[in-house]
């Protein structure tokens, strides 16, 4: 933004004189916030003594112009601001109270009885379901190191799985 110049400074101050009033009218019944008001009203003065109204005047159409413009703004603002928000509700929220201590014993004791089930899987089978699920590797490549086909690590998988959920909801032993 350029440097106002002293010799301009009475010309805007009568600018500014004659042209907030307005523009905080229209502000106000369009945010309905008068520090909000009063922010854009000034944001807009900024704009016009920088801008091209401080050479060429103070239009009405252009001052209300640089004012519209603002209001814009603000709305684009104001929705990324709530959509944003919007969405770490939905992806966080979603009615779950993380800290809950049920909840919490409840998943510790899931867990616990998880990993004992891990450790009653037969040895083979237990490797191939860590490979495979935890490891991420390709069933192809496991079965290839096993000698065995990849429907038999499926198998395995299957058969981990089914016994895994058994043991987390507290049936079998």
């Amino acid at each position: 933004m350029r440097a106002l110049s002293p010799e301009r400074e009475p010309e805007l101050t009568q600018h500014y004189r004659r042209w907030r009033p307005a523009l905080m009218s229209y502000f106000l019944k369009r945010v309905h916030d008068h520090a909000e008001a009063e922010d854009l009203t000034q944001e807009t003065f900024t704009r016009l003594f920088g801008g091209a109204a401080a050479d060429t005047g103070f239009h009405a159409g252009y001052v209300f112009q640089v004012a519209a413009n603002l209001l814009r703004d603000r709305a684009r603002r104001l929705k990324v601001r709530t959509d944003h928000q919007d969405a770490v509700d939905t992806l966080y929220g979603q009615g779950v109270d993380w800290l809950d201590p049920e909840k919490l014993a409840a998943g510790r004791n899931a867990l616990s009885r998880l990993m004992a089930g891990l450790g009653e899987l037969p040895e083979r089978t237990r490797t191939i379901f860590v490979l495979y699920r935890v490891e991420n590797m390709d069933k192809r490549l496991i079965a290839e190191s096993f000698g065995i086909s990849a429907s038999a690590v499926e198998k395995h998988v299957t058969r981990a799985l089914t016994f895994l959920m058994a043991r987390a909801r507290g049936e079998g032993r």
